[in-house]
């Protein structure tokens, strides 16, 4: 059994409000897949037995904030003290399913509200804009963005689960509101569903996970224990990592850092609206694609060009936005090394140009809201076949 791990950014996960509801974030991407994979893929049989489907969820910390780390990510396996992990009562899918789906929810969320240091940090660490952009290019850019902000459904803006701002954490509080006393709010504002208070949420998730250390390394620690349960399963043949939006970031700083066994055990890596060519960029974030390598599915990217997350990652290094794309580039702007010759080379990645605000159903920011585009789906669904294969 293969299992798609799907991650997105911090301040969009959520899980389902009950094992019948539909309303966790992946919950609308598996319907969509369900559509082209048909009965390949396999639902929570913990849902399934109250009546409901959808993906297994598997969260940080459960009851959420309890800081209970066990009973969260356990619903993925425990480990034993020989090392092996104990799957008994934790099916991920039923009898016969070739594909399971699993999708991370970081409980212990912070930094989801606009952080003055964060954001001055993100800002000392970065690059001038133009190593990333032309000047027509950033022209061109300011125009998509405000077309893709212009270009969302009429009525009250709110969004799908697959692009719904959490509401329901308690938040951090930056530097500004501690030197004032304020207090904390309890939670986010439940107004912040359209495209602005989406992009504010990308915005907190990308400083945050760039400049405060603790939060990111909690993160990688979650991600990559759930990854480890799952491949030290008896049941589970492989993985393929799907991300997106900052999720994808996690996703490849999940797969460059296994270790070659766990490495081998991904097939694929799936990323969708991903910032991480403005990472390298404007962030000096680094090239090198580690044990990505070892992928035997390759890497695929979908993009819109008017999401104003997204970029091409196929395109080489020194590629900038508002430049004609090389055709065939027969690489990418990430590089891997052969750990026996130190020989160099372009990690291939295949980019799927996208048109969400033509063809995605969702709210909010439409161009980036990839899982509620079957075009999206249909991409990711042949990925998944060929790891079954």
């Amino acid at each position: 059994m293969i299992v798609l791990l799907t991650i997105h950014g911090i301040g969009f996960q959520r899980a389902p409000s009950g094992l019948a509801a539909t309303d966790g974030y992946a919950d609308p991407l598996h319907e969509h897949l369900r559509g082209h994979l048909g009965d390949a893929l396999g639902d929570d049989p913990k849902r399934v037995a109250q009546q409901g489907r959808g993906p297994v969820y598997a969260e940080s910390s459960y009851p959420p904030h309890s800081n209970q780390t066990e009973s969260g990510i356990g619903r993925l396996g425990s480990w034993t003290t020989s090392g092996s992990v104990d799957r008994e009562g934790m099916d991920l899918a039923p009898t016969g399913a070739e594909i399971a789906h699993v999708a991370l929810v970081y409980s212990g969320l912070e930094e989801q509200q606009g952080d003055v240091t964060a954001l001055l940090g993100l800002n000392s660490l970065s690059a001038p804009v133009t190593d990333y952009a032309t000047v027509g290019g950033l022209v061109q850019m300011a125009l998509h963005d405000l077309e893709a902000l212009r270009q969302h459904p009429p009525g009250d803006g709110s969004t799908t689960p697959s692009l719904r701002p959490r509401t329901d954490t308690t938040m951090h509080r930056g530097i500004v509101s501690r030197i004032l006393g304020r207090a904390a709010p309890a939670q986010a504002d439940s107004s912040a569903t359209g495209p602005l208070g989406i992009l504010h949420t990308v915005e907190d998730d990308v400083a945050a996970y760039v400049t405060r250390n603790e939060h990111r390394e909690r993160v990688r620690g979650f991600i990559r224990d759930a990854a480890s349960r799952l491949l030290g399963r008896d049941d589970v043949d492989g993985l393929v990592v799907n991300g997106h939006s900052n999720g994808t970031v996690m996703g490849f700083d999940l797969v460059s850092a296994l270790s070659p066994p766990s490495a081998e055990g991904v097939r694929a890596l799936i990323t969708s609206g991903s910032p991480l060519r403005k990472y390298v960029d404007l962030l000096d974030w680094g090239r090198d694609a580690g044990n990505l390598r070892l992928l035997r599915d390759g890497w695929t990217n979908f993009w819109d060009p008017l999401d104003p997350v997204a970029d091409p990652l196929a395109q080489p290094y020194g590629w900038k936005r508002g430049q004609a794309l090389v055709a065939n580039p027969g690489g990418s702007m990430f590089v891997i090394h052969d750990p026996n010759t130190g020989t160099q080379g372009a990690i291939a990645v295949v980019d799927e140009q996208v048109d969400n605000v033509k063809d995605s159903q969702g709210g909010g920011l439409r161009a980036h809201n990839y899982w509620d585009n079957d075009a999206f789906a249909v991409g990711a669904a042949a990925v998944l076949t060929r790891a079954t294969g």
